[in-house]
């Protein structure tokens, strides 16, 4: 059994007991816990069991039971021993008591007085003599690739060289009067006659070398206990350094991009102008052409006339479709047409039920001239729909240049959606969308800007499942209440690791680094700038299943 499973219960009922340990073995183990606690007070050696030192420690350990404990034991008190090295002098007694024992052993040593700045020994040299100071200052330095360094002065001591003496008479330090110094010079020689003579001056002169040393050994401890704080310190101002640099280096850099901006805007006003004109042209073409396509559709055979005239309006006018209500008419049309590729190519163009209303299948003619028509009226949509949005990028780049600030319109979120679905059909090709449109009332806003975050959500969730089978991206719209409603767009790709969604919002961060469609990071901080505008909120929500994200806008705009 260990000691410390026998005496730790003790202790632990009486921390101030006292515990001696009789150890028949050389070695002992089991006292870990004992010795933690400062605990193993005695141990004694059996084999060599000296009873008369035996009863002095007993005495002694009752005596520091008596202390701990507050109990008046004066026989105890007056048998008090103290440790050989401290005795009640000052340093200047000690002294004063080492010199008188010099004088009557060598006879009246001669006291030397030196100004400041005089070398007592020097570091490497051979030293033969020891300096008792009387009175004044002597510091003690070291040399190093920095000059010569201060190591002590207030902690030097009194007796200068005496280690030296001891260290194959090699001075480890170069030690220097700072003030006007009295002292004596004596050899080695003298000192050992001294202290054969006197070996009380043994004690005394250990005395002095003793307190010496634990002043330099404290010195040191606080000049560690300083290296590491300011080491510390300096990690810390070097790591705010190095935050200041990254902030001014991304001012720079911001510097920088306003900068190209600004002459971006000068260039952005001459481009607005020069392709205001071509687009008006363009604008007003598409109308003329939309009339004299009337004009002739008008001139064909009165069945064909109207059914053309109804798909061609329709093409122009229908309201987006949801996949769910794209299925359900295709259905309707392959019935009519029994050609499900052909119901397809109807749809997209642009068609309705009521367009196909008294075809039958045979009439094939009369059913292409009706998907011709369709085209045709699809052809002018996305041109007047392209050509809109040319003209809300120009004068987004009028107001960039020259921000007076764009009018606010009625918008009709869903049809915006659809533009860009067809502006971006590029980027989408491999990508099934599917589109649930709810019944939304027009909102305030501006559309061309609402575009540019269709735009960048789109593209996102395109590029996240391009490489996957089966990808697809699901673009919903519905109210929330009477004032707001929400467009969310959701991918079934990977995600977005969540360390990464903290920082999706920020400036120049993009997920898409080393890729083909690596971009600036700029998407969707402008698409954040843009709905905070409009007064709405986006949020990012990504997981193992895909990423959505969520666009809530007020139907009061901003």
């Amino acid at each position: 059994m260990n000691a410390d499973d026998i005496i730790i219960p003790f202790l632990e009922r009486d921390p101030l007991a006292r515990s001696i340990l009789l150890i028949d073995s050389p070695s002992v183990t089991g006292v870990e816990e004992l010795v933690d606690r400062g605990g193993a007070d005695l141990l004694v050696y059996t084999p060599s069991f000296d009873e008369r030192r035996f009863v002095i420690d007993m005495k002694n350990q009752l005596r520091r039971y008596s202390q701990r404990a507050n109990l008046k034991n004066q026989e105890l008190t007056r048998e008090r021993e103290t440790f050989i090295f401290s005795l009640p002098l000052t340093d200047d007694e000690i002294m004063a008591e080492i010199v008188r024992g010099i004088d009557e052993c060598l006879g009246y040593q001669p006291r030397v007085v030196l100004p400041a700045g005089v070398r007592l020994t020097q570091e490497g040299s051979d030293a033969e003599e020891a300096m008792l100071c009387l009175s004044g200052r002597v510091s003690l330095e070291r040399e190093s690739h920095a000059g010569n360094v201060l190591m002590h002065h207030a902690s030097t001591g009194r007796v200068i060289g005496l280690l030296a003496l001891s260290n194959q008479r090699t001075a480890f330090f170069t030690s220097r009067t700072t003030t006007e110094v009295t002292g004596i010079r004596i050899t080695f020689e003298q000192l050992n006659h001294v202290i054969r003579t006197r070996p009380e001056t043994e004690v005394l002169i250990a005395v002095l070398l003793i307190r010496s040393l634990d002043r330099r050994l404290r010195r040191a401890e606080d000049i560690q206990i300083e290296k590491v704080e300011l080491t510390a310190q300096l990690e810390a101002e070097q790591r705010a350094l190095q935050e200041t640099y990254t902030a001014l280096e991304e001012a720079r850099a911001e510097l920088m991009s306003q900068a190209r901006f600004a002459t971006l805007g000068e260039l952005a006003s001459g481009v607005a102008h020069e392709v205001n004109n071509p687009i008006a042209a363009i604008t007003r073409t598409i109308a003329h052409v939309t009339e004299d396509i009337t004009d002739l559709v008008s001139l064909l055979p009165k069945k064909e006339s109207a059914a053309a005239q109804s798909a061609l309006a329709s093409a122009k006018t229908s309201p987006p479709l949801s996949t769910r209500e794209a299925r359900a008419l295709k259905r309707t049309f392959t019935k009519k047409t029994n050609d499900p590729e052909l119901a397809s190519r109807l749809i997209l163009a642009g068609l309705r039920e009521s367009d196909l209303e008294g075809i039958t299948p045979k009439q094939k003619d009369r059913i292409r001239v009706v998907e011709k028509a369709a085209s045709i009226g699809t052809g002018l949509r996305n041109l007047r729909s392209a050509s809109s949005r040319i003209n809300s990028l120009v004068d987004s780049l009028r107001s960039y240049a020259r921000p007076d600030g764009d009018p606010l319109v009625d918008v009709d979120v869903n049809e915006t959606i659809e533009d860009t679905l067809r502006l971006t059909s590029h980027r989408l090709k491999s990508v099934e969308v599917i589109t649930e449109f709810g019944d939304l009332p027009p909102i305030s806003g501006y559309p061309g800007q609402l575009s540019q975050v269709w735009t960048n959500l789109l593209t996102n969730s395109a590029d996240a499942v391009a490489d996957q089978a089966g990808a697809e991206v699901t673009v919903t719209t519905k109210r929330l209440g009477s004032d707001w409603i929400r467009v969310t767009v959701s991918d079934n790709g990977t995600g977005i690791p969540a360390e990464l969604l903290d920082h999706i919002f920020e400036p120049r961060f993009t997920t898409k680094s080393g890729r083909i469609q690596f971009g600036m990071g700029l998407g969707l901080t402008i698409s954040k700038t843009i709905i905070e505008r409009h007064d709405g909120r986006i949020t990012l929500d990504s997981g193992a299943e895909g990423t959505v994200a969520t666009v809530d806008l007020p139907r009061e705009g901003p």
